[in-house]
């Protein structure tokens, strides 16, 4: 069958699981034989893609939820280690912007998920094509049940006996060891009880405290503790120092309209 039937198809797949197809993205497969491979926990796909390939670099930052979701829930059915999917986002300009997600197990039995792009780190353009030799950016993570993990997140790669309890609670939460997320509860109450956290601390363990509501499904509670941020940020919008920290609550609302 011809690759524009595969196309056409999917995008029709798409709109009828309800995910809406912006008319600036193409979702590109050379096969449709519904996989369901990617057993990874929404949470993860939302929190790592969203902030790795559209906020980072300033590669997408326009793009709603309709149009992530539907790229996520592509990637979710239709990557496998035999079959590779390409994105084509529509940008200004002459160049468009491309994403390749693949699946690699490597002969240790690890499992990664990669995302390949066309946008040169050191020019800061989007090339013509994918050229994975060259220094374009690229995004890799390592797939354990329904774990996943970006490499600098993994357990190995941490100290954690040298770790504050903030930093100790965020990498609980994205290393890849389940054991240690029974820890994160408990440690976070043991920072939000401590008497002279400043307003940047104190914001900080309030978003992860969030964001493990959003990974426990905890809506409810997620509802609550949005406005409880809103509120904070409200009340400390003159501090000079929790710029870095609102944006990363606005990536955590974003992240919540992706996970609905």
């Amino acid at each position: 069958m011809h690759k524009k039937i595969f196309i056409v198809s999917l995008l029709i797949l798409l709109t009828s699981i309800g995910y809406a197809q912006s008319d600036k993205i193409k979702i590109k497969s050379e096969n449709l034989n519904e996989s369901n491979y990617l057993k990874v926990d929404d949470f993860y796909l939302t929190h790592y893609l969203y902030i790795d390939l559209f906020l980072r670099e300033n590669l997408f930052p326009e793009a709603n939820p309709e149009d992530v979701s539907s790229i996520l829930n592509a990637l979710k059915k239709y990557v496998s280690l035999e079959n590779k999917l390409d994105i084509e986002i529509e940008k200004p300009g002459k160049k468009n912007y491309l994403i390749r997600f693949a699946l690699l197990k490597k002969d240790d039995g690890t499992e990664l998920l990669i995302a390949f792009t066309n946008w040169s780190t050191k020019e800061k353009i989007f090339e013509k094509e994918i050229k994975i030799e060259n220094d374009s950016y690229t995004r890799w993570y390592f797939l354990n049940g329904n774990k996943m993990t970006y490499r600098k997140d993994m357990s190995n790669e941490n100290d954690y006996s040298n770790m504050t309890k903030s930093d100790l609670v965020n990498a609980y939460l994205f290393d890849e060891l389940s054991e240690n997320d029974m820890e994160i509860k408990n440690t976070l109450d043991e920072i939000l009880n401590e008497s002279d956290l400043n307003v940047s601390d104190t914001i900080m363990a309030n978003l992860i405290l969030l964001k493990y509501q959003i990974f426990q499904r905890d809506n409810d509670n997620v509802i609550k503790q949005t406005e409880y941020l809103n509120k904070l940020f409200e009340n400390n919008k003159s501090e000079s120092n929790i710029r870095g920290l609102e944006m990363a609550f606005d990536a955590t609302k974003f992240q919540i309209e992706l996970m609905k």
